[in-house]
């Protein structure tokens, strides 16, 4: 019997990667929302309701051909809503109240969970949580309600308390993925277009048998001054780091050209404050292109499973000293730090050693379907949220 999930998003590989898993759980059919329906979701007041063609206008591939257009009228018969905005989710409800105990929250942000008028309570959760965000493995997290005594309503205080990196990764140290029995379930996203950055893996191995003849620097990021780091965009550009995206200064580059740019890339310069997980991070670890990363991202991420510095990755700058927000972010140092990764992967060995190293660890981390225990704890959580 064919069961239906709805997907409220329009990035192209969150639309592919959610489908992979839920196809693992047993939903047959899997569609995004079309226009009706769209229009429908903003007059019951939800907001960050995403078209694939707006995605297809930054540059985005288009969605493949067996993830299909969901109208208004299968709200009435679907299995599953997945919502990507918390806030959202009692809206839907409402609206379609047969749908209550059938949405399923994907949260596509990395930060720590807040309590905020304008996102809503990430923390006491109206619904199940499947999600990339690493601090919903935690405890304190993981029931979908606010265990522990911190109160995280007064977010004015919790954003000036102090916190040490020892603590950040304590922290990741103790996130649970892949658990059947809480609200929420944790994951390293699988990515179904990998073979399409395995052939740039082989050719970038060639390179370094060879003339290593690696093309520049580069990051891909829409708006990338937006994202903590404007100060020092400038100074990367003179260091050579071309800035692809939407909004910033090379421009946008079709998801089609990804594969060659980071076939030939000397190295991604992640000029992002956070991230979950970052498809342009996924791209070139699967390619074996070395990553310079954050460590504000990194600690703000709970990350360091994936991204550990001088074997995986390259980091830059200081760790959030702050539990809520970023701190100092110690711009001087970033720019110094990213200075010495690239002069250091300049060296095709280097370039090559911290490639495999961040290709063979994605690898392990990330949830595939052709694993039968990724598989069947996800089939677990599904059937004892929805039956």
């Amino acid at each position: 019997m064919s069961r239906l999930a709805i997907i409220q998003n329009g990035d192209t590989p969150q639309l592919e990667s959610t489908a992979v898993m839920l196809r693992a759980a047993g939903y047959t059919d899997i569609r995004y929302c079309g226009s009706e329906l769209r229009h429908a979701l903003q007059r019951a007041g939800c907001d960050t309701v995403l078209s694939v063609q707006t995605m297809y206008a930054l540059g985005y591939d288009h969605v493949a051909g067996e993830i299909s257009e969901a109208s208004l009228r299968d709200m009435d018969r679907c299995d599953l809503f997945v919502e990507i905005k918390v806030r959202n989710v009692e809206k839907i409800t409402a609206r379609w109240p047969r749908l209550k105990g059938r949405v399923l929250y994907w949260r596509v942000n990395g930060a720590q969970p807040e309590i905020c008028p304008k996102g809503g309570d990430e923390v006491n959760l109206p619904c199940p949580v499947a999600t990339a965000c690493l601090w919903y493995g935690l405890e304190r997290y993981r029931w979908g309600k606010n265990v522990g005594s911190q109160d995280q309503s007064n977010l004015e205080h919790l954003a000036s308390r102090p916190v040490s990196v020892e603590e950040q990764k304590m922290w990741a140290s103790e996130v649970i993925l892949h658990d059947t029995e809480s609200n929420s379930y944790v994951f390293w996203p699988p990515y179904p277009r990998s073979k399409e950055y395995d052939s740039a893996y082989v050719d970038r191995l060639v390179s370094v048998v060879g003339d290593f003849p690696h093309d520049q620097p580069f990051t891909v990021c829409h708006s990338v001054r937006a994202w903590g780091y404007a100060p020092i965009i400038d100074d990367c550009r003179k260091l050579g780091v071309r800035m692809y995206g939407n909004n910033s200064p090379a421009g946008q580059i079709p998801h089609s050209k990804v594969p060659d740019l980071v076939r030939r890339g000397l190295a991604l310069v992640h000029l992002k404050s956070v991230d979950c997980p970052g498809w342009a991070l996924y791209e070139a670890l699967l390619a074996g292109c070395p990553v310079v990363t954050g460590r504000l991202l990194n600690s703000r991420m709970l990350a360091y499973q994936l991204l550990e510095h001088g074997e995986t990755c390259y980091e830059f700058g200081v760790p959030a000293s702050l539990e809520y927000g970023r701190g100092d972010m110690e711009y001087a140092r970033c720019l110094s730090d990213i200075k010495d990764a690239i002069d250091r992967l300049s060296d095709p060995q280097e370039n090559r050693r911290v490639g495999e190293n961040g290709r063979k660890r994605l690898n392990q981390l990330m949830w595939s379907g052709k694993n039968p225990e990724h598989v069947q704890s996800f089939q677990t959580f599904m059937r004892r949220h929805f039956k």
